[in-house]
């Protein structure tokens, strides 16, 4: 934040600034729960999207079709179509297609340091027995997982 506030008073010293833009910046820095507080996670990518659709074969023929894309990995109720360095999941999970989770990769992924990080942050995280696998939900009870930014499925 530092760096920040000498970087507007100079902007203000050299006139780049007025005084009613200076005092703006000053009130926007001084609000904005952002700056000064690093992140508990850094993102570094979108690793994947899950669907939960009604018929997976039906569903990976249309998005292998409309998209050009293949396999890159299987799991027992569904599979992994690649997308760059990305996938996107089709899963029978239930009957009600609709976004499942999305998957955030990062750096140096631990999935009980990641776990025990959430709880420090008052969230609740499902950690998979069977797999090194992370879930929480937004305050719209939207799934999300951590994971490494590599994962493939």
């Amino acid at each position: 934040m530092q760096q920040r506030l000498d970087s507007l008073l100079s902007d203000y010293d050299k006139g780049l600034l007025s005084r009613r833009q200076l005092l703006a910046a000053l009130a926007a820095v001084a609000v904005s729960p952002a700056i000064g507080s690093p992140a508990s996670f850094q993102a570094r990518s979108l690793n994947h999207v899950s669907l939960a659709v009604s018929d997976v074969d039906r569903s990976q023929a249309f998005y292998e079709r409309v998209l050009g894309v293949g396999v890159v990995s299987t799991q027992k109720n569904g599979i992994n179509l690649g997308l760059g360095n990305s996938f996107l999941g089709l899963y029978k999970i239930d009957d009600r297609p609709r976004i499942h989770h999305f998957c955030v990769g990062l750096d140096q992924y631990n999935v009980n340091e990641a776990a025990d990080k959430l709880r420090e942050l008052g969230i609740d995280p499902y950690v998979r027995e069977d797999k090194p696998e992370v879930y929480f939900q937004d305050p719209d009870g939207i799934t999300v997982q951590f994971e490494n930014k590599k994962y493939r499925g």
